[in-house]
């Protein structure tokens, strides 16, 4: 396979023409240091009919004895589930995951399938909860959010603690933090703010279930579902995508000024359960959503790069991606499918396409930023010798996928970043 994946990388390098602003400057000019893959699970090997993803392993096993505790009492349809795993994320990383959130979902429960996508113009508004409602009707629960959010207060246990991400956010952000009695309280020990591992205080969801409640009608939601449809002329794979991913066939690259970033979470419950997830919002201040722990943002912002693929031969199989951590996270899955998506048939297939050198065209002036350290020697030297300055990365984005067969389905996460997969029976 490899050999394949380099000769389409060099077509698409020698046919780019055209590419639009800039990207971080930090990225351009990173040692090289040798990738070695490493021991982490990126799929299920076995064929897992429960699968959990996320950033965090404990929370993980976490909720999976949680369920347990909950259905002894209640019964849960796979939305339930589903919201349940997704008001555990607001308790992991609530810059990310807040009230004032965009939510991003693929969902599929039975025969059922959505691309949902929820934030608000209002600057009062709570999208990612207003999401979370709208799900629970949509998929027709006997429960309401603000029930789940009371069983998450009782039975989950206060397991969250910072991330690595989080520590590094926390730490950028300190004289905001400190200078707000709020976050200081939750967020500061003496004078430092909080570091990797340390206790996360653990907030009653159901006081923002409430007070989401309180504001009525009079806070205006809004929700997309389009899809743009995009068939490779060289293959014969559909893609449905939020991204226009004939902009990208036409060498066009819209480059954000942001780096976008996203919390990516997905749940897999029996055969044909299946649900994916994005969460993010642009923090224009920092202040807190009234007196809790949430960083209050706005929901329009870049969105994560959504794609549901259609194998026209192949009815029984499908997949998903989701793509982020770039500031044009739309244009690595496009470059996934001109290296042949279509051709991979396996989940280790996937994943091994997943983990394949990734780059980025820029301009002013027009250069490539590679990632060398996953290429092979060979790859290199033919790229330094094509008439264009050519910069290292250590990483590019954050590329998660889901794999749908006839007989088994699998979630399959990216090495480069910090997502972790628990599989169960």
């Amino acid at each position: 396979m490899n050999v394949k994946l380099i000769f389409l990388f060099l077509l698409i390098l020698q046919s780019c023409a055209y590419f639009v602003n800039t990207f971080d400057e930090n990225r351009l000019a990173q040692d090289i240091i040798a990738y070695r893959p490493g021991e982490k699970k990126l799929f299920c090997e076995e064929n897992a009919s429960v699968q959990l993803v996320n950033s965090d392993k404990v929370i993980q096993e976490v909720f999976e004895a949680f369920i347990t505790q909950v259905e002894k009492g209640a019964r849960l349809k796979f939305v339930d589930k589903a919201v349940l795993w997704s008001m555990v994320q607001m308790n992991m990383r609530p810059d990310q995951v807040s009230p004032t959130s965009k939510l991003q979902i693929l969902i599929k429960s039975g025969k059922e399938f959505d691309y949902l996508h929820f934030f608000s113009k209002d600057d009062e508004a709570f999208p990612y909860l207003a999401g979370l409602e709208d799900l629970l009707k949509r998929y027709k629960s006997r429960h309401s959010l603000l029930t789940l959010a009371n069983f998450v207060d009782a039975y989950f246990p206060n397991q969250f603690t910072v991330s690595e991400d989080f520590e590094k956010f926390l730490e950028e952000q300190k004289s905001s933090i400190a200078a707000n009695p709020t976050f200081k309280k939750y967020y500061m020990r003496a004078d430092e703010t909080l570091k990797e591992n340390e206790r996360i205080y653990k907030y009653k969801l159901a006081n923002l279930v409430r007070l989401h409640k309180s504001k009525g009608k009079g806070v205006k939601h809004e929700l997309a579902q389009s899809l743009f449809t995009y068939k490779s002329p060289s293959t014969d794979l559909a893609a449905h995508c939020n991204y226009d991913m004939r902009l990208y066939s036409s060498s066009v690259y819209l480059i954000h000024k942001d780096f976008i970033r996203s919390h990516l979470f997905g749940l897999k419950a029996g055969g044909n359960n299946l649900f994916l997830a994005s969460a993010s919002q642009r923090l224009e201040n920092i202040e807190p959503v009234g007196q809790s722990p949430f960083f209050k943002g706005a929901s329009q912002t870049r969105s994560a790069a959504f794609c549901a693929f259609e194998f026209p031969r192949k009815t029984d199989k499908s997949l998903w991606m989701v793509s982020s951590d770039s500031r044009d996270p739309g244009q690595h899955i496009y470059h996934l499918m001109e290296y042949g998506l279509n051709a991979q048939n396996t989940t280790q297939d996937i994943s091994a396409l997943i983990g394949f050198s990734r780059h980025l065209f820029l301009e002013d002036p027009t250069r490539l930023v590679f990632e060398s350290n996953r290429s092979t020697k060979e790859q290199l030297e033919r790229l330094l010798k094509l008439n264009l300055p050519v910069y290292n990365a250590r990483s590019l984005g954050n590329v998660w996928a889901m794999l749908e067969e006839k007989n088994h389905s699998n979630f399959i996460i990216d090495d480069r970043t910090d997502g972790e997969i628990t599989c169960a029976k």
